[in-house]
């Protein structure tokens, strides 16, 4: 997944924190991560002139956690924003609450259920 950012490092930073990622390459227009041994999925973070548009929140990340509420706080303190939180009783699957990264591409953090 590759992300255009006016500051590919700072968002780069962002992402391998909350993805747990360790495996790192920077370069003068792009930073790239991976997770340990250079599996997969790796992200591309290359210098763009804009930051994300509507055409781009097409598509975004979910991430899953059993405990969703500790997994916001620790994102909100890596900084991302808080957009909003559907219940499941609204969605009548499962709970998740869409953020923002430090950039503004939209994400969703998903309430795992039990026994997933």
């Amino acid at each position: 997944m590759t992300f255009t950012s006016l500051d590919p490092g700072r968002l780069a930073d962002f992402w391998a924190s909350a993805l747990g990622y360790t495996e790192r390459r920077d370069s003068e227009k792009e930073v790239l991560l991976g997770p340990s041994g250079w599996g997969f999925p790796r992200f591309s973070f290359q210098r763009g002139q804009q930051g994300p548009t509507e055409e781009q929140d097409a598509i975004h990340l979910d991430l899953t956690a059993t405990d969703m509420e500790a997994a916001v706080s620790r994102l909100l303190a890596l900084g991302a924003t808080r957009l909003w939180t559907i219940p499941i009783s609204q969605s009548g699957t499962t709970t998740w609450t869409t953020m923002r990264d430090p950039d503004g591409n939209k994400f969703c953090v998903v309430q795992q259920l039990t026994g997933e």
